[in-house]
């Protein structure tokens, strides 16, 4: 079964190719699916898959040298946690950002989301992008604070 991992702060022209290259340094891979600003990829090996989070998390990638974000996909780590005898991954720490879905895309304005998160705590930055959104926080409690209050709503 293929293990899925979340990279993230890629530059918006990424290619499948480069990511599969980058990955493959660590194992097989099964499947690279490359949006805009971030990919999903799925690696053969569990032990592999946790080699390439954290060989990569945080290294600078591609033409403009971005700090990558690589972690286990929440699907992941919901799986890891309920009972499994993996132990939990070590890149599953805090951020002031959170990623958002799930929310109409077409009719939902910058201004909405931050009504929507501004209560938990002061609001840098909103990003919306096709069906999906980054709400970055001045601070990391304040992120946790709104993701423990409305995550799975």
């Amino acid at each position: 079964m293929s293990r899925s991992i979340f990279c993230g702060n890629l530059d918006y022209d990424a290619r499948h190719s480069e990511l599969e290259r980058l990955f493959s340094r660590y194992g097989k891979v099964d499947k690279v699916d490359v949006k805009p600003g971030f990919a999903f990829v799925y690696m053969d090996d569990e032990r592999d898959a946790e080699d390439a989070i954290r060989g990569l998390d945080r290294i600078e990638f591609g033409r403009h040298g971005r700090r990558l974000r690589v972690e286990w996909t929440k699907q992941e780590r919901n799986s890891r946690r309920s009972g499994s005898s993996r132990r939990p991954s070590a890149n599953t720490r805090p951020s002031k950002t959170l990623f958002v879905i799930n929310f109409d895309s077409v009719n939902t304005r910058t201004r909405d989301l931050e009504r929507h998160f501004e209560p938990y705590g002061k609001i840098l930055n909103v990003r919306i992008r096709r069906n999906f959104a980054f709400i970055q926080f001045d601070a990391q409690e304040d992120a946790t604070k709104a993701l423990e209050a409305t995550h799975m709503r």
